[in-house]
């Protein structure tokens, strides 16, 4: 599967948006199944050509993906992913409480599940027949920009959880919280409400995730050293927080996944 990340053009969308993903993978006889990662944001995620199958792994049912769909939070592994022949997608990936404050959602309503939603009349079609991904992200910028009409994402909270995310987890939570000026327990409370997880949970997906993204994109180097750029000092606590986060052992999990590519170079 090849990947592509495109910016945003429109800096305004920064406090909702991280960016835009462009995904293709070629047509291929035999299904392809990967496992879908823990990872602490939401994406909305379009599919433009082909289809997939999402595999609930706690009750077996096998479920097609949405044309268009939200995608929550995901607390611990839950779903695989099934791919059958050509698959081209398009998808906008939205910082800590930006896609819930975009479309008016309760952040935990949404954790660890994929909501069907629509698009503008037109928008779909015009996403199809775009010439490039960056053609892609300026017609995407111009919808996402009629929702921020009015609406504000400036709380130290939800500004907490992005730098969370950006550090891969890689901050004491006392650090944050003192950050915002707000006492633990009310951090705490806030947190949920703008994320859908505690902050120490969330912590743990932000560095499980990097590590998953880490092996990915450098398959040779050896699961201790990511272990350690991703923070932990002790490989039994590593070991232990990715399989409860991935469903199986660091060892394991690349033998479910297919080759990934991923341009430019993508860290988080």
């Amino acid at each position: 599967m090849n990947i592509i990340l495109v910016d945003s053009q429109q800096p305004e969308l920064a406090p909702w948006l991280m960016g835009y993903l462009g995904a293709e993978l070629d047509a291929r006889k035999k299904p392809v199944r990967r496992v879908i990662p823990v990872r602490p944001n939401c994406f909305i995620q379009i599919i433009l050509g082909g289809d997939h199958l999402m595999i609930d792994v706690e009750s077996g049912e096998r479920v097609p993906a949405p044309r268009v769909g939200l995608y929550g939070p995901l607390s611990h592994y839950r779903y695989d992913m099934e791919i059958t022949g050509p698959f081209k997608t398009f998808s906008a990936r939205f910082q800590p409480a930006g896609a819930c404050a975009l479309f008016g959602l309760h952040p935990p309503s949404i954790v660890d599940r994929v909501l069907a939603i629509g698009l503008p009349p037109g928008l779909y079609e015009a996403l199809r027949d775009a010439p490039d991904w960056g053609v892609m992200a300026e017609l995407a910028d111009r919808w996402l920009m009629t929702l921020t009409n009015g609406k504000t994402c400036n709380d130290p909270v939800a500004a907490a959880a992005r730098l969370l995310r950006e550090e891969h987890g890689q901050i004491g939570i006392n650090e944050l919280c003192e950050q915002t000026g707000l006492s633990l327990r009310h951090f705490q409370r806030r947190f949920r409400t703008l994320t859908g997880q505690n902050p120490k949970h969330y912590a743990r997906v932000c560095r499980v995730g990097h590590a998953v993204h880490l092996k990915e994109l450098q398959p040779d180097v050896s699961w201790t050293a990511i272990a350690q750029a991703a923070g932990y000092s002790d490989q039994s606590h590593f070991i232990k927080d990715f399989k409860a986060l991935t469903g199986m052992p660091p060892g394991d999990f690349l033998r479910f996944q297919s080759p990934i590519k991923r341009y430019p170079r993508w860290e988080g």
